[in-house]
């Protein structure tokens, strides 16, 4: 039995590309996004929200360059902790392992507390007269976190074959509506492209910095909408080829950030408020402004079918966050980082369930706490937390303050260890040395140098935008994510002094590349036998 075999094993060859397409479209919740990352990101980039959003979908497909390089080296259940340590030695790579989880649970607490906590109430409210009471965020929350880690723990293909559907139709809903809302729209400009066309707007950027500064905090938001991304490198162990997750990550990115930059400019041109400070204040202090925009230009019905989907985008984003983070945890416990019990497998639906377990108890517990704790720094007491209307100005702000600092949390997380990919490519191919013909000599240099060297200052810009000038929850977020890396990278320290075995095979003991080089050689001699 070779050494690959002999190790805790998921199931291969039972997700194909439409698959793990759907994973990525899932993992990044477009949705979702519309109904609650727009909003956060106008209360920083106002009118220029669909700026915003368009830079943030050209940084993330310069990722794509990043992940297309990495994922023809590496594929595993250990997804970017698989692609990094095939550049770097185990630390960063155990890091990364570390920070990706933290993202992922992060990103799958902040969207039912806003999806949960602000938009349900807002749209019960908002259609059919009904007050919920202000403690109805907790176990609606718990909803949406605890159910969908029963579907991914019975199976991948269950969890595929759902995930699929729901993600496709999603995002024909929002391109089709979507559209439709801009050619209905009386406002629509290019202008809201352009950072410097609206000197009527000085005065509600004068608190970020000015227009750029408050473009640069509109990113945090933008960014953190496709906390997803690489949602299919997880996968990789479970793929009918390699090249499945491949193409995923080139397709599943620029599908969404085609809508979304579509979404964030329907819903911009389309407030009934107008594009005015005043008309943007109403938009950035109403609960609801995309389903409001739906509702009037698709009637009624337009505003409810966006709430539905939303709902069921939260439900199938919980599911392939939690799958991804699940699986990490499993890879990073096969490979000693973690106690061996995260690599269990079941019997039965051959899932780490373990580990998915774990990443259910961690969201939820993140989720609440922070809704008590940001709740409290936001001016609300834990008490009032649970007793106030759920659509009180207060429980809405409060809220919305958790919603941006887990946010925030998952986006330094997602940046910290994009970072670590880009330097990776860089890496790996300064030291595999090849030699680049024709076209290829060209494309060499730009492909695995330039493209993430861009990518890694733009990252390091929306860093920046995030720490200053300091902005409650955003900075308070920030503080947070580095206390965290900086304890994670004092253990793997540890372990590297204590077990330094461990650390050496770490994300290099299952690499399905690799097999199926190895599987194409044998047949190979096979047939020349």
């Amino acid at each position: 039995m070779s050494k690959a075999e002999s190790v805790p094993r998921l199931k291969r060859g039972v997700v194909g590309t439409l698959e793990a397409i759907g994973q990525e479209i899932a993992a990044m919740a477009p949705a979702c996004d519309t109904v609650a990352f727009i909003t956060s990101a106008a209360a920083f980039a106002f009118i220029l929200t669909p700026l915003a959003f368009l830079l943030a979908m050209l940084t993330m497909y310069l990722e794509v360059n990043t992940l297309y390089h990495l994922s023809k080296r590496h594929a595993s259940a250990g997804g970017y902790y698989g692609y990094i340590a095939t550049a770097f030695s185990p630390i960063p790579a155990a890091v990364s392992g570390f920070l990706y989880v933290l993202y992922q649970v992060a990103s799958t607490a902040a969207i039912p507390v806003y999806v949960a906590g602000v938009v349900l109430p807002g749209v019960l409210s908002y259609f059919f007269g009904i007050t919920l009471p202000g403690w109805i965020w907790i176990p609606f929350i718990l909803t949406f976190i605890i159910v969908p880690i029963g579907l991914a723990m019975v199976g991948i293909r269950p969890q595929m074959k759902y995930i699929r559907y729901a993600a496709l139709a999603e995002v024909a809903f929002l391109g089709i509506t979507g559209l439709i809302v801009i050619l209905k729209a009386p406002d629509n400009t290019l202008q809201v492209f352009n950072p410097y066309a609206w000197p009527q707007f000085t005065g509600k950027f004068a608190p970020e910095g000015g227009p750029v500064a408050g473009l640069g905090l509109g990113m945090i938001f933008g960014i953190t909408s496709f906390i997803g991304y690489g949602g299919s490198a997880p996968l990789g162990e479970e793929a009918k080829s390699s090249k499945s997750i491949t193409k995923a990550l080139i397709f599943g990115v620029l599908i969404v950030g085609i809508v979304l930059t579509e979404e964030a400019y329907a819903t911009i041109v389309g407030w009934p408020g107008g594009l005015t400070p005043k008309g943007m204040t109403a938009f950035v202090n109403n609960p609801i402004p995309g389903i409001i925009v739906y509702s009037t230009y698709l009637t009624v019905a337009g505003g409810l079918l966006l709430a539905l989907f939303a709902f069921n985008s939260a439900f199938s984003d919980s599911v392939a966050m939690q799958s991804n983070a699940g699986r990490v945890y499993f890879a990073m416990a096969r490979d000693g980082l973690l106690p061996k019990s995260f690599a269990e497998v079941h019997p039965k639906f051959v899932t780490p369930v373990k580990s998915l377990a774990f990443i259910a108890i961690a969201s939820s517990i993140l989720s609440i706490l922070a809704g008590f704790v940001i709740g409290y720094y936001s001016g609300v007491s834990p008490i009032q937390m649970l007793t106030l209307p759920a659509t009180s100005s207060q429980i809405y702000g409060a809220l919305s303050n958790v919603f941006d600092f887990l946010t925030t949390i998952a986006l330094v997380g997602l940046v910290t260890v994009h970072l670590m990919l880009n330097t990776a490519v860089i890496t790996l191919y300064r030291r595999l040395k090849e030699n680049h013909f024709g076209l290829n000599k060209i494309l060499h240099p730009i492909q695995h140098y330039v493209l993430p060297g861009v990518a890694t200052v733009v990252f390091g810009y929306v860093l920046y935008a995030s720490i200053w000038p300091p902005v409650f929850p955003v900075t308070q977020a920030v503080v947070a994510t580095f206390l965290y890396i900086l304890a994670m990278s004092l253990y793997t320290l540890k372990l590297w002094r204590d077990k330094p075995e461990v650390l050496r095979n770490a994300a290099r003991r299952v690499n399905i590349v690799e097999e199926e080089l190895r599987e194409a050689a044998g047949q190979k001699n096979d047939n020349g036998s």
